[in-house]
């Protein structure tokens, strides 16, 4: 209200003001803060996998297994593969498409048998593999509903 007062008794006198009025800058920042909010679109969270992993040293009892575990093999480029099947060679792409078909065939075959369990899969990955590639992987399997999941050393045998 001062303020006001002052710039009339300014604007009479003829004297000129050196103050910008910014308030409905401040209005316009904030609804272009809100637009922009709105209209972002998020990484999607990287899905969570619950797994089981048994400490070092410690062996588990031996079963038979109703079907043989997969073997999903990522080498240093990324190239993800099984058995001599490779599926995936973009390390940018992040839905692992054809992969994500054979380990659904490869769920339901199981679940064929075993209507309670998760089926079991093994994961070779090479230590140079870029941590984003094996997110979309996890993510694929978490996807799945896949949590019987074993990390082995890259280059052991099958």
């Amino acid at each position: 209200m001062i303020r006001r007062r002052f710039r009339k008794q300014q604007a009479r006198n003829g004297e000129e003001s050196g103050a910008l009025d910014i308030s409905s800058l401040i209005d316009v920042s904030f609804l272009l803060l809100i637009y922009f909010l709105i209209t972002s679109t998020l990484d999607p969270k990287a899905g969570d996998l619950n797994l089981t992993m048994t400490p070092p040293g410690v062996t588990t009892d031996p079963y038979t297994p109703i079907m043989p575990t997969p073997r999903i093999v990522v080498d240093a480029a990324g190239v993800v593969s099984m058995k001599d099947e490779v599926f995936d060679t973009d390390p940018e792409v992040r839905k692992l498409i054809h992969l994500e078909d054979r380990l659904l065939t490869y769920r339901d075959a199981y679940r064929v048998f075993d209507t309670e369990g998760s089926p079991p899969i093994e994961v070779e990955a090479a230590d140079a593999v870029p941590v984003q590639r094996f997110i979309y992987l996890t993510n694929c399997l978490a996807g799945l509903e896949i949590k019987n999941v074993n990390f082995v050393d890259f280059g052991s045998n099958y």
